[in-house]
């Protein structure tokens, strides 16, 4: 790690422990110190950490970075206000619902903006979508898009976002955490307000951080913070959780974010391996690497002997024709009758042709990854043990 990637790690390690930063180091690259805060999210973490030395850092750097943490706290303030509108609309009227993820992360960190989000998931039950929807109508809240996956739902004053999931994922996690309310239970003085025990809501947020890291070559470290927090707030039952995420195929990955969550804040020996995984975490975004997309693609389908030309063949053609399932996620028409699928890739090319040119750049960039880009990456991956996602 850089220097500036250093403070910034420390910034973040002191913020999220409700700490301040007593003395600057030399060599940070404070423009590098602002893109990484809001390439991460961390914008409101690292400004509570430096408020003891701010008349110490360059004008120019904590007036962007107070402007980008008191936006977030704005949201926050208003998108938590929304929030509790919104379920308590759907507790009045009966309708099941289980708020995912952020709704409870970021009441782990000292203030809940410190984990601002763009959005708040709720998971919903299908049976009730269609009174869902007229009731969303009712409220003044405008939609955004649906697929089979989600709901995606806007308030159009104040900008807060809801993405409604019909199941908490899609793809190989589903088959073992199912739509998500099989595993939940009724919360305390509510009738209709459902929630995971805290062994498998940690499983299901690993889930999500490993999804993303598969789909889309790394996360940032919110994902880290949100699971070193976690593990300090409860006291898990570890001999259930290990045997539960070993059937999903997560416990490698919880195994190895765990010590990186450790290396960053608790200060702990990183081995090689680790190490890669910090540098590679700082220079990805909250919820991408956009840099090693096509280099996590190839690894994907590389044999075990890495063969990049083949690798790159299959992914190339895997791009062009995805899989029966994700094209029945994409065209939910096509569940039933399968028989559309030939034409259906024809739809989706045309798609891909005239309204989504990146796509073609990601073709492109399939054939210009080299060897040790996809060794790079075969190591993340395998390190990880995310290559069944």
């Amino acid at each position: 790690m850089t220097n500036t990637e250093k403070f910034f790690v420390e910034c973040v390690k002191r913020g999220i422990k409700n700490e301040k930063v007593e003395v600057l180091p030399d060599g940070v690259d404070h423009q590098q110190l602002y893109e990484l805060c809001v390439s991460h999210s961390m914008s409101v973490v690292a400004f509570n950490a430096l408020e003891k030395v701010k008349e110490s850092l360059p004008a120019s750097f904590f007036s962007k970075l107070q402007r980008s943490a008191h936006r977030h706290v704005m949201f926050d303030v208003q998108g938590n206000y929304d929030t509790d509108e919104l379920l308590a609309e759907f507790e009045r009227r009966g309708f099941k619902y289980m708020p995912l993820k952020g709704y409870h992360l970021k009441k782990l960190y000292p203030s809940t903006d410190m984990r601002y989000s763009s959005d708040c998931d709720i998971l919903i039950d299908v049976a009730q979508l269609d009174e869902i929807r007229e009731t969303i109508k009712e409220l003044g809240i405008a939609t955004d898009h649906c697929d089979e996956h989600h709901d995606v739902v806007y308030n159009p004053a104040t900008k807060s976002v809801f993405e409604l999931h019909k199941c908490i994922f899609v793809g190989t996690l589903e088959t073992y955490f199912g739509v998500g309310f099989e595993r939940a239970r009724l919360k305390d003085g509510y009738s209709y307000f459902y929630e995971l025990s805290p062994e498998d809501f940690y499983a299901s947020i690993l889930g999500h951080s490993a999804y993303h890291f598969a789909e889309s070559a790394g996360v940032g470290i919110r994902h880290v913070t949100d699971v070193y927090l976690y593990k300090k707030t409860y006291a898990l039952d570890y001999e259930y959780l290990d045997k539960e995420l070993e059937k999903c195929g997560l416990l490698q990955f919880k195994n190895q974010f765990e010590k990186l969550a450790d290396y960053f804040f608790d200060g702990a020996e990183a081995d090689e391996f680790t190490q890669k995984l910090a540098k590679h975490v700082l220079e990805s975004s909250v919820l991408a690497n956009s840099e090693k997309k096509a280099a996590s693609d190839v690894a994907a389908q590389a044999n075990q002997e890495g063969n990049t030309k083949q690798a790159k063949t299959r992914t190339f053609w895997a791009t062009l024709f995805p899989k029966k399932e994700w094209m029945q996620f994409s065209y939910p028409v096509l569940k039933k009758h399968v028989w559309l699928l030939p034409i259906f890739y024809f739809v989706r090319w045309f798609e891909v042709l005239f309204t989504r040119p990146e796509r073609i750049k990601k073709l492109k960039g399939i054939q210009n990854v080299e060897t040790e880009e996809l060794t790079y990456m075969r190591e993340i991956r395998d390190g990880l043990g995310i290559q069944h996602l």
